[in-house]
């Protein structure tokens, strides 16, 4: 087995160092046109391709693929990939939307099996044949992170309804209780959060989730955790997308820090999830 990095693939070196793997290469460059270009430079018998998807995830694909169709052609039986953040895993919210999660695993069908982080839609993973999709969690190892923390009397808050699968999975490890918020989406970035918290008062609050994009439910979680009384608020999220400004945005509400994990390149990737990867793809 090879581990094969794209260009956006720096976890590639840390699992090739936690299978023992060797690590490979192949020849990428940007055209001028804007098109990739793809090179092997030998042939693999069996390669895991690693990339992440974030931030250009239009060109992440395409320069995937390309590669997995590549190492096909020249011999290799088994191509598999780690994608520690799998962009487009969203659900039609109105009609006439698109259904990213369901359109953009066709385009994945080149590849045996591929690795996941806190698939978005993780229900929805049973609904995808073109390829199998093996989703592992990293919130227990955040959550061993928040464990290094002086905090008073914790509890964990999911900022929506479907932040409750990771919120729990991060309350179990810790022995806490958990509590979530209700939300109403506006459109793509804005929410109106349509419940109060019922038992923060005087207590830290570890506010948990997924990923944060434009951070409009987190700022808004905040706000309503402020003025129920919480003391502290430290956020924790698998895929923190947002941007420096939307970060900031996020501390000045009052969080006292935030803590991703390196499925995405960010100034707050304080966690590492390759040693999770790495113990699925060798069990």
């Amino acid at each position: 087995m090879q581990i094969i990095p794209g260009s956006q693939g720096l976890l590639g070196v840390k699992l090739s160092r936690l299978t023992g793997f060797s690590l490979g290469y192949v020849q990428i460059e940007k055209l001028p046109s804007g098109e990739k270009y793809i090179r092997i430079t030998q042939p693999v018998e069996k390669a895991i391709v690693v990339n992440s998807l974030a931030f250009n995830p239009d060109e992440m694909i395409v320069e995937s693929v390309l590669i997995a169709e590549t190492l096909r052609e020249y011999g290799c039986k088994k191509v598999y990939a780690v994608f520690p953040y799998m962009p487009y895993s969203r659900r039609r919210f109105i009609r006439g939307e698109a259904f990213p999660a369901k359109v953009i695993p066709k385009f994945f069908s080149v590849f045996d099996r591929i690795y996941v982080v806190d698939y978005h839609l993780e229900d929805y993973i049973k609904e995808i044949k073109e390829v199998e999709i093996r989703n592992v969690s990293a919130m227990e190892k955040l959550a061993e992170f928040a464990e290094r923390l002086d905090v008073k009397d914790p509890i964990v808050v999911s900022p929506d309804e479907e932040g409750v699968r990771w919120a729990s999975r991060f309350a179990s490890k810790l022995g806490l209780d958990y509590e979530w918020l209700t939300k109403i989406r506006v459109d793509a970035e804005n929410v109106v959060i349509a419940s109060k918290p019922t038992d923060v008062k005087g207590r830290d609050v570890f506010v948990v989730d997924d990923m944060i994009s434009a951070g409009s439910t987190v700022i808004q979680a905040v706000r309503v955790l402020k003025k129920a009384g919480c003391r502290n608020i430290y956020v924790f999220s698998t895929h923190v997308l947002a941007k420096a400004e939307t970060l900031r945005k996020i501390y000045e509400v009052g969080v006292e820090e935030i803590y991703g994990t390196d499925t995405v390149p960010s100034p707050v990737s304080r966690v590492s999830v390759s040693d999770v990867i790495a113990k699925a793809i060798l069990y």
